[in-house]
């Protein structure tokens, strides 16, 4: 039976971080037009909530991707382009630098290295499973496919 869920499909990184760049500019957009938020501040947490999506459909959708290993490759550098796209365009239109942006440089810090972290622990589960698999098909006397 073939499901049609999202998190069975592989989707490749860069994909996912171009969708996630274009919510981060309608964000902008959404702000610049004055629809949500007030003041300068707002930029910066409309940059940081779309590497927060990043991070956590990544994080989810890098069980169904094949290559884990260049998903984990890919995966870093999409981070770091939206990390800094979104920090550069905030600072752009925002006109306030992020060490004037509250607390928000050190948000950056502390989640790139928990997104390292989550993405490590989500790749070791899959490793544990892909283990628990072929062990329960040996005691089966099942035939392994690797």
């Amino acid at each position: 039976m073939e499901t049609n869920s999202l998190f069975s499909k592989a989707i490749h990184p860069f994909k996912l971080a171009l969708a996630v760049l274009i919510f981060c500019l309608l964000s902008f957009g959404v702000v610049s037009a004055g629809l949500i938020g007030e003041g300068p501040i707002v930029y910066w947490e409309a940059a940081f909530i779309s590497l927060l999506i990043f991070v956590v459909f990544s994080s989810v959708l890098s069980f169904s991707y094949p290559d884990k290993g260049k998903y984990f490759l890919y995966s870093i550098i999409s981070f770091i382009a939206i990390a800094g796209l979104g920090g550069v365009s905030a600072h752009y239109l925002s006109g306030v630098p992020i060490d004037e942006a509250g607390s928000f440089r050190w948000l950056y810090i502390v989640f790139t290295f928990t997104y390292l972290v989550l993405l490590s622990i989500v790749n070791l589960m899959f490793t544990i499973i892909q283990l628990a698999k072929k062990q329960d098909a040996r005691l089966r006397g099942e035939v392994e496919d690797s």
